[in-house]
């Protein structure tokens, strides 16, 4: 089995890198759910869809509140009877050096990129060892690789924790077949960033479908003798 049939919770699952991973998953037959934060999002998501939609469900989730996450797996897992795939993709930007950065600004991060990835785990993971099976993958940030992050400082430091999060986690679970990974994307081509740096060269830029496809690598029966590895994907 590769990832058909499979169930898989993708947090920021409606956004611009989310709705990719999302109809990857979809399009090789996993069933997919999305918690998400605006419904006009969720109600694109569905329209694309097309014949898949019966394999895409989603509930609006402030995945900043543990009882809300905790809510949304418990009906995921009644729904569809386990959870094999978790991808943390949730998450949120803000620019400024430290001492620029408000307290907050840097505590909205941090809640953002770090506690919603910590939230989701404390709420999965124990699913995925009761089954001895699960996959997990966050995203981090390749503008934090070698040391980058100045100006960008509250946001940098939240993804790097995701990363040492996500290497402490592996190391947690490797008594059980439980992989975590973390990817680290460059910039990302999205209409978001188009629009905030319309000078720059978008050629260069990371395809979303791209860091999708690392993605369902990960995910898939492919790596199965990859236990957890963080990987660059930087176009």
């Amino acid at each position: 089995m590769d990832v058909q049939n499979r169930v898989a919770i993708v947090t920021g699952g409606s956004g611009a890198l989310g709705s990719a991973v999302t109809f990857d998953l979809l399009g090789s037959g996993a069933r997919v759910a999305v918690p998400y934060a605006a419904e006009e999002h969720w109600a694109s998501l569905q329209n694309r869809a097309g014949s898949a939609r019966e394999r895409l469900w989603g509930a609006k989730v402030d995945l900043t509140k543990a009882p809300a996450v905790e809510r949304f797996v418990a009906d995921v897992a009644e729904r569809w009877g386990r959870i094999d795939f978790l991808v943390c993709i949730a998450g949120g930007f803000a620019a400024g050096k430290i001492h620029e950065t408000s307290e907050e600004s840097w505590d909205r991060m941090f809640d953002l990129n770090l506690g919603t990835v910590y939230l989701s785990l404390h709420a999965v993971v124990p699913a995925m060892i009761k089954q001895n099976f699960g996959r997990i993958v966050t995203i981090s940030s390749g503008e934090i690789l070698n040391g980058g992050g100045a100006g960008i400082a509250a946001y940098a430091i939240s993804k790097g924790a995701v990363r040492q999060l996500t290497e402490i986690l592996g190391d947690e679970l490797k008594d059980y077949d439980i992989h975590a990974h973390c990817v680290m994307p460059g910039t990302m081509d999205t209409a978001a960033n188009r629009h905030a740096m319309p000078q720059a060269d978008f050629s260069r830029w990371v395809k979303t479908g791209d860091v999708a496809r690392v993605i369902h690598f990960l995910l898939s029966d492919d790596s199965r003798a990859v236990r957890s590895v963080v990987v660059p994907v930087l176009g």
